[in-house]
């Protein structure tokens, strides 16, 4: 028989990977980097599968190579983006924060080719800028209490490109905004400037975050695109935003864990747990069993691996 778990299952003793400096910023800054995640030979490999992505569908949609680019739901255009969900020095790190009972909400690639000197004279991340300042969520925002908004999600960056200069392109985020009421009754927002911390890393470099936190991107005035992947994990009873579910082509060889944070249920198609499901139906994406977070099992056999891969 089937085990429906409790919530207090969602969460391994202990934290797997996450030291309690990286704890810290994570809870206070809401973000932390970690650099080094990814080889040299790694970062090469997605930056030829977003090449390769970025010419055929600018190609076929007649698109302006100087336009920023973006494709969602990237683990479903390629398996090599799919594979980068249970990175082994990054899914430990995600779990450490968000728990067992997690889901790929979002999976994007973001190419942002060099701009021209003139959008320097942007004000960073003002409403009539080419990249205002907003942090993320659905339309309609989430539910805050006291204008602050919950924790409800944690994103992974890869940064593959350089970022180390100003004005490359990095993303910029304001420090602790996930813990502040970020606007007046006027939507004009209340952090203070000084926050603001422009993310310049080497390529190779991740960063785990807070997707509450207040955000923009600097324009991009060095010699090349920057390159980076995102991926949104979000408790499993929360509805994710680029896709239903997920085509058969897609999940065709993952395994359990990879089924999971792509969506899936342990037990195939059947959503649904109890004695009478026609008049009694629970949702098992609400009512998890044990099947349906091989996560769980994967965190509590877990053990570091020793290098970068």
């Amino acid at each position: 028989m089937s085990t429906v778990l409790s919530p207090a299952a969602a969460h391994v003793q202990g934290p797997l990977l996450i030291t309690p400096e990286q704890r810290r910023q994570f809870d206070e800054d809401g973000f932390v980097l970690i650099e080094d995640a990814l080889t040299p030979g790694k970062v090469a490999e997605l930056i030829q599968v977003i090449d390769e992505l970025t010419t055929r569908y600018r190609n076929e949609r007649n698109l302006d190579p100087q336009e920023p680019f973006q494709i969602r739901n990237i683990v479903a255009a390629h398996p090599r983006f799919r594979q980068m969900i249970d990175h082994p020095r990054i899914l430990p790190l995600v779990v450490d924060v968000m728990g067992v009972n997690i889901q790929i909400r979002t999976s994007h690639m973001d190419v942002r080719p060099p701009m021209p000197a003139t959008a320097a004279q942007q004000q960073l991340g003002a409403r009539d800028s080419f990249f205002p300042f907003h942090s993320d969520g659905p339309n309609f925002g989430w539910p805050t209490t006291d204008g602050v908004v919950p924790y409800m999600e944690a994103k992974v960056a890869f940064y593959l490109t350089d970022l180390t200069t100003h004005n490359s392109g990095a993303i910029v985020v304001v420090r602790g905004s996930h813990q502040i009421r970020q606007k007046d009754d006027q939507g004009n927002w209340l952090f203070d400037p000084a926050d603001i911390v422009e993310v310049n890393v080497r390529p190779g470099t991740a960063m785990i975050w807070r997707t509450a936190l207040i955000h923009a991107v600097t324009p991009n005035l060095s010699g090349h695109a920057r390159k980076c992947l995102y991926y949104g994990y979000t408790h499993r009873w929360m509805r994710p935003s680029d896709y239903d579910h997920q085509e058969a082509a897609v999940l065709a060889g993952c395994t359990p864990v990879q089924l999971q944070l792509l969506g899936e249920l342990g037990g195939g198609s059947q959503a649904y747990n109890g004695d009478d499901p026609q008049v009694h139906p629970i949702s098992r994406y609400w009512r998890p069993q044990n099947e349906d977070i091989p996560l769980k099992a994967w965190a509590e056999t877990y053990r570091p691996v020793p290098v970068p891969v």
